[in-house]
């Protein structure tokens, strides 16, 4: 699972301190958010709590919020690439995509979705409790420059989950380099890529590679 929303008021916990010690937001909004804006904003926010969010957006200014150190792309060429591709029959038929004939058009971020999916529970932790116990092997990685679901929020909210730890928290490293860090819980994995944001393998190729050799090598991170 990488830079996955996992349980709405850790996440919002998260965030927000995210926002508040990576300086882009001021201390007065940062207070506000923690005041106003509980784990109940992404259904029923408050007036106060939208406008601490206005303001937060308003701070922080022209960036990127999935990665906050690469320079913003207004370029949408390759987005209205994507959506022209995946929206032809032949491949739609090759990825055994759209076989119900939905029909509206593929987007990369639909509004469609948000709006009609209405089973989106706001917690998964009981998920992860349910097959942890299955015996599914499970890692949860983190690009650690993604303010939109940024790795406090994922670090709180594993947190939750009340795992024993197999191993503490360690650097990893590829080529000498420090690739991240990592802890093991028993049933779960954590992984942060530095320097990476919401989508890792863009960001951080070879690290990602290494990530994912590891994961289906049921081995641990490079030490």
């Amino acid at each position: 699972v990488g830079n996955g929303v996992t349980d709405d008021y850790h996440d919002y916990v998260g965030t927000f301190e995210y926002w508040w010690t990576h300086g882009l937001i001021s201390d007065a909004t940062y207070r506000i958010l923690r005041v106003h804006c509980d784990h109940e904003v992404s259904e029923h926010p408050s007036d106060a709590c939208i406008k601490a969010l206005v303001d937060a957006d308003t701070e922080m200014g022209n960036i990127d919020p999935y990665s906050i150190y690469t320079l913003p792309c207004n370029d949408t060429g390759s987005l209205r690439y994507s959506m022209v591709y995946y929206n032809r029959p032949e491949v739609q038929k090759a990825l055994h995509a759209n076989v119900t004939g939905i029909p509206y058009s593929w987007e990369t971020c639909s509004d469609t979705v948000g709006e009609n999916w209405g089973d989106s529970p706001k917690s998964v932790l009981p998920i992860y409790h349910e097959l942890i116990a299955a015996g599914l092997r499970i890692w949860v990685f983190s690009g650690d420059t993604d303010s939109v679901v940024p790795l406090t929020a994922t670090r709180y909210s594993i947190d939750a989950l009340k795992l024993n730890t197999l191993k503490n928290w360690y650097p990893w490293y590829y080529n000498g380099k420090v690739g991240g860090w990592s802890q093991i819980y028993k049933g779960l994995t954590f992984v942060t890529v530095t320097g990476a944001g919401h989508e890792v393998p863009l960001h951080r190729p070879l690290q990602a590679l290494i990530l994912f050799k590891h994961f289906l090598k049921n081995k641990p991170m490079p030490s």
